[in-house]
């Protein structure tokens, strides 16, 4: 098998010829990764690493023609994307990370206000060589990712506001909700329609959990969440393309809405969070579900010994495997990461 037919296995909840495996890592941990790997280019270090996707975003891209800027300085080391979503690059203990701030609508008191904003069009991207920039990726399985109906309003309100905004203002949290829905809807399906058939995947993110518990009710997710993930869900199944929905934390009483919206992956099973024992998780929904992710990057990852890693991918292939399941990091790869240890995960027997 190649690493298309591999993971498209996996997805169809069968036996592939060994375990397909997924990478991200963040902009300073990648940038280390391949220096150590030696690799000329990150296919070369995808190639090294035997993983089997390839995550679009940030590596073909439609072309941008907004009249804009993509990208835009700001003071202080600040940069805003088109959206007007800032953030900095932050010096933690471990090394650089970029951070979320300065919510710029994180004041609106009304949607009137919130309409007021620049808000982007799907017409700024120009798809027309979009296929044939894909070709050089045609044996590994390929994702779309970036859509999120929930997250990316909160990187321009700041998640404490949206979450009061629930109970104290939905019209708000419907009107940006509404706009990023509608935003993606329209420009993955043009992105799929000139894809010519070459993805496979669509990753749908929007975080609904925390470490022990939900961040939002099951109540509020029917309301605000289900229809506007239904509706990019349906979009994406229309191009015979299969849908990852990526939650972190305690995700558990929501598996089963997932499901039900059509969800065929999902990621990324951290299974320290509350609930999310994989053996549970297999047997509760390994019969509907592909399962993506497992491997700690809380603990395991950061503290762990490289036979500590290995030890681990073993026992998840055992307890998650040898169908419906892609091995990867629980979460990008962050700078605690050793080499050492992303060696021991790529590395470990996967048969």
């Amino acid at each position: 098998m190649n690493s298309k037919e591999r993971v498209l296995t996996s997805i169809a909840r069968q036996v592939p010829d060994r375990i397909p495996v997924d990478f991200s890592a963040n902009r300073a941990t990648l940038q280390r990764l391949m220096s150590d790997f030696g690799a000329s280019d990150y296919a070369d270090l995808l190639g090294n690493l035997k993983v089997d996707i390839v995550d679009l975003r940030g590596v073909v891209d439609p072309t941008y023609r907004g009249p804009a800027p993509e990208r835009v300085s700001r003071p202080n080391g600040v940069v805003e994307n088109f959206w007007g979503m800032r953030t900095k690059t932050v010096e933690t203990a471990t090394g650089p990370e970029d951070c979320y701030c300065d919510f710029i609508l994180a004041d609106a008191e009304t949607a009137d206000e919130l309409a007021e904003h620049r808000w982007p069009e799907v017409d700024w991207f120009d798809f027309a060589d979009f296929s044939d920039r894909l070709e050089p990726w045609a044996d590994l399985a390929i994702m779309a990712s970036g859509p999120s109906v929930w997250q990316h309003a909160t990187f321009l309100r700041g998640i404490e506001n949206m979450l009061t905004d629930l109970i104290a203002a939905p019209d708000i949290v419907e009107f940006l909700m509404d706009r990023f829905t509608d935003f993606y809807v329209e420009y993955f399906d043009r992105m799929l329609s000139c894809a010519g058939g070459r993805i496979d995947i669509l990753r749908i993110a929007d975080d609904l959990a925390m470490q022990d518990r939900l961040m939002v009710s099951p109540g509020h997710f029917d309301g605000f969440f289900a229809p506007r993930l239904k509706k990019l869900i349906d979009m994406a199944h229309s191009h015979r393309v299969h849908v990852m929905h990526h939650s972190c934390g305690a995700v558990v009483p929501l598996i089963e809405r997932l499901i039900d919206l059509g969800v065929d992956i999902l990621d990324p099973i951290q299974v320290t969070a509350t609930g999310m024992d994989p053996r549970s998780l297999k047997s509760a929904f390994g019969d509907r579900l592909c399962l993506h992710g497992a491997i700690d990057t809380q603990h395991l990852l950061p503290r762990g010994s490289p036979d500590d890693v290995s030890t681990a991918v073993r026992r998840t292939i055992d307890e998650l495997g040898p169908d419906g399941f892609i091995l990867s990091p629980s979460h990008v790869l962050q700078t605690d990461v050793s080499t050492a240890n992303v060696r021991a995960l790529y590395q470990a027997d996967r048969s």
